[in-house]
């Protein structure tokens, strides 16, 4: 399929700390943790190890986060059910640390953790899984209830990732369409500020499956995703090229112009707002 050759694979990566707070540590000060993030961004998972262990290690919360997404099968899940950079997956390190990182009060580790458990529920990534399934589920949604007011705490202060993650974890909920709607506006403003976690995440509202199993789910609009996909890894986020292939899939061929069209009329629109910027 030739609708990713759309973005260019930067041969280099210039990445700034203020663009990678957005995307997995959005409104929090970096200094030791900022070469861990670039790694992360970039992929390169073995320096990002190297980085964020030590941090890890002293109760730095935000370390422990992140290293437990690097882990966890669930937050490497496309919305096809296909996973990427499965050598490093390991459920039992994903837990302890998301666990580590909760018992900081960390927000987005409960998130992360009960759809985690969500995830294990139907399909067994770790090496012990329980066996009463209800009770993983319990503790998940348990997870989700604890998380909320700490997530709608840094929506309202306009952290649209924050958003998004409440939308996500409403899916079952009548709410869902309304929260989605509010994470998508708020993503939207800032991915037209340029910032590429935004452009990402904006991306994934329109691949947005609804419900814990993925039969039920249901697909938005495969180009607008793969249009902003394209804006992102255009800005060296390898995170949201795995992403654009994943949604160049799910395009229908009758639709392929109209994805290539999209996606070129949002990376002149976001040269001309950073032409004019610059003046």
């Amino acid at each position: 399929m030739r609708l990713p050759e759309t973005t260019e694979k930067p041969a280099s990566y210039i990445v700034a700390v203020g663009i990678l707070a957005g995307l997995f540590l959005p409104g929090l000060a970096f200094a030791g943790l900022a070469e861990g993030v670039a790694a992360f961004e970039k992929m390169d998972y073995d320096t990002a190890m190297a980085e964020l262990d030590e941090l890890a290690s002293s109760g730095n919360s935000d370390a422990s986060y992140l290293l437990g997404m690097l882990h966890d099968p669930g937050f490497h899940r496309l919305p096809s059910g296909k996973y990427y950079q499965t050598s490093y997956f390991d459920v039992d390190k994903a837990v302890a640390l998301y666990q580590k990182a909760i018992d900081a009060g960390n927000g987005r580790a409960m998130h992360r953790l009960a759809e985690l458990y969500l995830l294990l529920t139907n399909e067994h990534w770790a090496t012990r899984t329980p066996n009463d399934v209800g009770n993983l589920t319990n503790t998940a949604l348990a997870l989700r209830r604890r998380s909320t007011p700490l997530l709608r705490a840094m929506a309202d202060d306009g952290d649209a990732i924050a958003a998004y993650m409440l939308a996500e974890a409403r899916r079952d909920e009548s709410f869902f369409f309304i929260a989605m709607d509010n994470a998508r506006n708020m993503l939207e403003l800032a991915a037209w500020q340029n910032n590429p976690a935004s452009q990402l995440y904006l991306g994934k509202t329109f691949l947005f499956r609804r419900g814990v199993v993925p039969l039920t789910g249901y697909t938005l609009d495969p180009p607008e995703a793969f249009a902003w996909f394209t804006v992102s890894a255009k800005k060296g986020n390898m995170h949201a090229r795995v992403y654009q292939m994943e949604a160049a899939e799910m395009i229908p061929v009758r639709e392929h112009g109209r994805a290539e069209e999209l996606a070129i009329a949002l990376l002149e629109s976001m040269a001309d707002r950073s032409a004019k910027n610059r003046n």
